[in-house]
């Protein structure tokens, strides 16, 4: 069995990179949406609940984007490295 070529292995790690970075910039715009509200009511809250309740946005903004650009990163990464595979057995 033959290895992959370091060529082919950075190649393939440039992509997912540049991939991750796209990704982060979605899941950053995700997360600033929901948060972005959620700091609104946090700074014009007349009461502790709706400052627990703004508070309580921010961080799920937080956590939605994070978990966001996890699945999406990972989901790029078997992507490439499946047609990396793909691409390898038709060689002969």
């Amino acid at each position: 069995m033959k290895m992959v070529s370091w060529g082919t292995a950075f190649k393939k790690g440039f992509v997912v990179w540049l991939w991750s970075i796209v990704w982060l910039i979605v899941s950053g715009i995700v997360a600033i949406i929901i948060s972005g509200g959620s700091l609104y009511v946090l700074l014009t809250a007349p009461t502790e609940a709706q400052f627990w309740a703004g508070f309580a946005g921010i961080a799920l903004g937080i956590f939605i984007g994070m978990l966001l650009y996890t699945v999406l990163l990972f989901a790029t990464v078997v992507k490439i490295a499946i047609e990396g595979a793909i691409e390898e057995a038709k060689k002969p």
